[in-house]
């Protein structure tokens, strides 16, 4: 049984990978073309490879990369699609899949590895259940890549456009790419569960950040801010003592079942500088470093009815590690400290 975060068995770029597997895997994040089944059987037959070898396991995001058309491919007839790594708040929806033995080599050729003009990179994504894995993507190689942008045939746009909307996934981080618009941050939100959440002690660091206060209470102000939005999504909260800690759903597959974890969704401007400023404040280190005492993700949240994918900050542990760090079985810090509170009145 392997356990989260454990690598194991390097070599030929094949790692064990999730929760518990108990295979060999090779899992890999794409982002371009091959979200088109169609186009990927088409080129596996015209090659004599078997399509079948890569599964699709689900949408996912790479964070802190953007997406790119700075490669000229005379297979395509223009640009196509590469992915940078530039910083916080910036991301690329895609989707995770699955590759056998076979269908890695298959991969390999119609990427040019053997001919430098895309390369293997090992990159950490996020799922949509907020698990972040290990999985190998295909970048340009440096020396391959224009000064320009170059532009992408409309036929290669729809096959990633298409590839992304089949899966409920955003369309505005490729849209951007096309036109060449810059820094771009698709995601504009974060789920908040603890004592960033208004009313909680930590709640100023949000109003800074935020053009919205949740707290101003001055009737111009009930007149022109929106009131905080509440969410909820699916994993475990822990009591973590002076602060909650959420895992993702499915973290601890002996404990007791995941329930809803009920937040607050704030919509914030600079997410660049705020993504740096909440990575200091929750201990987040950087994606695989194991000091971090939280890590940052991008999860789908339920914000009042409307799906939405959001930034969070998940507790870099795991349930029972501590048995002084309980589940909140009702999925709300707030009610749990005001329960708690009561409960210590009526004691006394």
């Amino acid at each position: 049984m392997v356990q989260v975060g454990k690598r194991v068995n390097i070599g030929r770029v094949n790692y064990l990978f999730g929760d518990v597997l108990t295979r060999e895997e090779t899992l890999y994040f794409g982002y371009g073309s091959n979200l088109d089944s169609d186009d990927w059987s088409k080129w596996c037959t015209g090659k004599g490879y078997n399509p079948d070898g890569m599964t699709e396991i689900g949408p996912a995001w790479l964070p802190d990369y953007t997406m790119k058309f700075h490669y000229n491919s005379t297979g395509r007839g223009g640009g196509a699609a590469d992915v940078v790594r530039i910083g916080p708040g910036t991301a690329v929806p895609g989707v995770l899949f699955h590759l056998d033995e076979q269908a890695l080599d298959a991969m390999d050729i119609k990427e040019g590895v053997a001919v430098n003009c895309y390369e293997r990179r090992i990159v950490h994504v996020c799922t949509s259940d907020g698990h972040v894995r290990e999985a190998l993507t295909y970048t340009v190689v440096e020396g391959r890549r224009e000064s320009h942008h170059v532009a992408p045939t409309e036929e290669y746009q729809q096959l990633i456009r298409a590839g992304l909307k089949l899966r409920d996934l955003p369309t505005d981080e490729l849209e951007n790419a096309i036109r060449d618009g810059g820094m771009h941050f698709p995601i504009p939100h974060v789920f908040t569960y603890g004592t960033l959440m208004q009313g909680e002690n930590r709640h100023h660091v949000i109003q800074e950040l935020s053009s919205i206060s949740a707290t101003q209470t001055t009737t111009a102000a009930k007149n022109t801010v929106k009131p905080v939005t509440k969410a909820t999504t699916a994993g475990a909260l822990l009591d973590l003592g002076q602060f909650p800690g959420i895992i993702p759903a499915g973290s601890d597959c002996e404990s007791r079942e995941d329930t809803l974890v009920q937040g607050e969704l704030y919509t914030l401007p600079e997410m660049f500088t705020a993504l740096q400023h909440l990575d200091q404040i929750e201990g987040y280190h950087g994606a695989g470093d194991d000091s971090s005492l939280f890590r940052r993700a991008i999860i789908e949240v339920d914000a009042e009815g409307v799906k939405k994918w959001a930034w969070v900050y998940f507790y870099n542990g795991i349930k029972g590690e501590n048995p002084a760090w309980p589940v909140i079985e009702c999925g709300d810090w707030r009610g749990y400290r005001n329960s708690i509170h009561r409960a210590s009145l009526d004691f006394h």
